[in-house]
């Protein structure tokens, strides 16, 4: 992040009644890409990431600081946003309306905003450079997917001196000058640059030199493990850049959301999030059709009594225990209860599970329920789990 000296421009800021302030806490969204905006920013405090949203994956391109100012591309003004934004940490802002910086501008010399609109321009083409040009995987793996590559071409290469010898060959002997050349065509990097992660793996023993003359130096390292190694390695690098995954898994969900994975677990089971926030992975969907079928994704795992949480699961609780817990709940309570289950099967096993004339109660009382009380309902449910926990578990010991 560039370091400058805002102060005056702060101190300017604090004395005009015009610009208004707003805060922000860390992970919330200012704006994303493409959505329609005026207000320029200035950040007061704090940091602010702006990404790119790229395969699935966010790609930071830039990280600004106290003093810096993002809002506005080419156009300046009635402009869609360029990238999206995002607090990196707590953050208050100036916020400079559309109107306010249009009369700004046209008291701008016309040299002075050409100048501003070549730079926006500028950072626009930079930053769809940066997120349509990054490599998604980090470097140390990649480096590790070509070191094997040419190690594994190395010892099959020597295989048949090393049966003559009757020493299995598993140590590689890469040329440096060889691995550089494949480099700087293949990942586009320089020298320099190359040397600095063959120096990372290195420290991290995945390698090691061998030879004194340039020409003839060798990296020697285990071409079997060591993509395997570079990527436990990678997952705590602090090397790998401002990318991240756009997935996340339900444990850090529950670490974003300060949500016990149960919790979580439940809504979902019960269509509380909207599809937005529900993505599959395609790789693994199919690994599992081909490995278990679609039966995999129909059939829901049998639960024992102790594992019931919610009202679905009463589709593995027997039939007498369900009509005995059903039975000490009334008509009107049942009706609240059947009109917030959306899943026809629950439903219709509740009724077949009731008297006839509790049925036609319980039916008729449905036709005129109104908005219902969600914790009542929470409450109804963990009375009937708790029921059915009673009478079947004591059948089962």
């Amino acid at each position: 992040m560039v370091e400058i000296d805002t102060s005056n421009l702060l101190d300017l800021m604090d004395g005009v009644d015009e610009f208004t302030q707003l805060r922000a806490y860390a992970g919330d969204v200012l704006f994303t890409e493409k959505m329609a905006g005026n207000q320029v920013y200035l950040i007061k405090e704090g940091q602010v990431d702006l990404y790119l949203m790229r395969e699935e994956r966010r790609v930071v391109v830039d990280t600004l600081g106290k003093g810096q100012c993002f809002g506005m591309n080419s156009r300046l003004l009635h402009c869609r946003r360029p990238t999206h934004a995002m607090a990196r940490t707590y953050s208050e802002f100036y916020v400079v309306d559309g109107a306010t910086l249009e009369r700004h501008l046209k008291a701008t010399p016309q040299l002075i905003e050409s100048l501003l609109h070549t730079q926006a321009a500028r950072i626009d083409r930079a930053n769809e450079l940066i997120a349509t040009k990054v490599n998604y995987q980090p470097e140390l793996q990649a480096y590790a997917h070509l070191l094997q590559i040419l190690g594994q071409a190395d010892l099959a290469g020597r295989a048949g001196e090393a049966q003559r010898r009757g020493e299995p060959a598993t140590v590689a002997h890469v040329l440096l000058s060889e691995f550089q050349g494949h480099a700087r065509a293949l990942l586009g990097h320089s020298d320099p640059h190359i040397r600095q992660v063959l120096g990372r793996l290195e420290s991290l023993h995945l390698l090691h030199h061998e030879g004194d003359r340039a020409r003839d130096r060798k990296l020697v390292f285990l071409p079997k493990n060591i993509v395997d190694q570079a990527r436990k390695l990678t997952e705590s690098d602090p090397h790998r850049g401002k990318l991240d995954f756009e997935y996340l898994s339900v444990d850090e969900l529950s670490t974003m959301v300060n949500v016990d994975r149960h919790t979580l677990l439940s809504k979902l089971a019960q269509s509380e999030f909207s599809d937005e926030l529900i993505t599959f992975r395609k790789s693994e969907v199919v690994r599992l059709l081909d490995a278990k079928g679609r039966r995999f994704f129909a059939d829901r795992k049998i639960k024992t009594p102790s594992e019931f949480t919610d009202i679905l699961d009463i589709e593995f609780a027997t039939q007498k225990a369900l009509v005995s817990a059903l039975a000490r709940v009334d008509a009107f309570d049942l009706a609240k209860l059947m009109s917030t289950i959306e899943v026809s099967a629950i439903r219709d096993r509740i009724l077949a599970c009731l008297p006839r004339a509790k049925r036609e109660e319980v039916l008729s009382e449905s036709a005129d329920i109104g908005q219902v009380d969600t914790v009542e309902i929470l409450q109804l449910e963990q009375l009937i789990i708790k029921q059915l926990r009673e009478l079947m578990l004591p059948a089962l010991a």
